[in-house]
């Protein structure tokens, strides 16, 4: 890849396995509400995009009835979900080469800000971290761009001279709308073929691919 400054990381499926919280909350909040349940591989497409967009793409919800639901997913998710969760093997030791090097690390992140910042802290990843860019409470988001931007602007950054690391094609799309590289992981919940559609071209299969695929000067 380009000579770099700034890495962004996706969280969700990039630096924690959030799956199992989430897909338990989601099926929760679904059957609570007397809605049918999708199949795993619609479920999994929960992982990482705003949790209104997500109601109303793949369970056809009106406007009020996701509102409705993303209510009853934070009652939920905050009484335990948030936490049944964990940090990928082969994360910390990507942060502190990277950190060892010189560069500044960011999280761009669709998940909402509150929910974000409980896990980067509990699970000790807060400190690495220059900057964290989060949705706002509302659960709607827009183009990842939106939040990669304002870091770029934040850290004084050239959007060439930064990565933006993610598992789906929202990550993809936001990198290249946003102007910056874009490394997909393949060990998190998108497809490879997604981000490729989205403009994807180099991809990691491990955490330790992350550091050979920047670092590696060979």
């Amino acid at each position: 890849m380009k000579q770099f400054d700034l890495v962004l990381f996706d969280l969700d499926g990039t630096l924690t396995n959030s799956g199992p919280g989430i897909i338990d909350c989601v099926t929760r909040v679904l059957k609570e509400m007397g809605r049918p349940v999708p199949p795993p591989e619609t479920l999994r497409k929960f992982i990482g995009p705003p949790l209104y967009d997500s109601y109303v793409t793949f369970c056809h919800m009106t406007s009020e009835e996701a509102q409705e639901g993303i209510d009853r997913y934070r009652a939920l998710y905050r009484a335990g979900g948030v936490f049944n969760n964990g940090v990928y093997d082969g994360i910390f030791p990507v942060l502190e080469k990277l950190r060892a090097e010189g560069k500044l690390l960011a999280v761009a992140t669709s998940k909402p800000e509150s929910m974000a910042m409980d896990v980067l802290s509990h699970f000790g990843l807060k400190k690495y971290f220059d900057a964290i860019s989060a949705a706002d409470e509302s659960d709607r988001g827009n183009g990842k761009e939106e939040l990669i931007i304002p870091v770029l602007e934040k850290l004084s950054v050239a959007p060439s001279r930064a990565v933006m690391i993610g598992d789906t094609k929202y990550d993809a799309a936001g990198a290249r709308n946003a102007g910056t590289q874009f490394l997909g992981v393949l060990y998190g919940f998108g497809t490879e073929e997604e981000m490729r559609n989205e403009g994807g071209t180099v991809f990691a299969r491990t955490p330790a691919d992350i550091i050979r695929l920047l670092l590696d000067k060979t």
